[in-house]
């Protein structure tokens, strides 16, 4: 028998193609077993405010509204893929509890950006009474000098008189 023997090329041949349908079976059941993918554009609104929210880094400065949000649109993806994967239409309590599900992440990642951007303000409002203070403080003693308060400076006095340069006397 040689490699070129008819019988030994049909049999080959024949074996392969067994082969090959096998595969394509298996193939084919792995994809009608997949449920599509469903539709999660309802999710967007929540999804875009909560990429805005982190892109802030509202993880630092609000993690547990930030969670919060996640749970949210967690749930709510949970309960689409669930529906597809049983292959049937959301039914209305599904939809309401997702529309529900996604405002409320929606209003998490707004509050989440909202805490934020207050943590932000009051970091560069501290930065710059800081500044403030120092520029004071050295206008204050300018000032005292030049009105010949040494003496006062000395003594603790500031130019007023009082003693106390913050408001109210506090």
């Amino acid at each position: 028998m040689s490699a070129t023997d008819p019988r030994m090329c049909r049999r080959l041949i024949v074996g392969l193609a067994i082969v090959g349908a096998i595969v394509m079976s298996g193939c084919a059941s792995q994809r009608a077993a997949r449920p599509d993918l469903p539709d999660d554009s309802v999710l967007d609104p929540a999804t875009q405010a909560l990429d805005k929210a982190v892109a802030a880094h509202a993880d630092q400065f609000a993690p547990r509204i930030v969670d919060s949000a996640r749970r949210h649109l967690t749930v709510a993806r949970d309960i689409l893929f669930s529906a597809a994967e049983v292959d049937r239409p959301l039914t209305d309590a599904e939809d309401d509890r997702i529309q529900t599900l996604v405002e409320q992440a929606r209003l998490d990642a707004r509050a989440a950006l909202v805490k934020t951007q207050a943590g932000a303000v009051g970091q560069k409002l501290d930065q710059l009474q800081g500044r403030g203070s120092d520029q004071n403080s050295s206008a204050a003693g300018g000032a005292s000098s030049s009105l010949g308060g040494a003496r006062q400076q000395r003594s603790g006095l500031s130019p007023l008189g009082s003693g106390n340069n913050t408001l109210g006397g506090m």
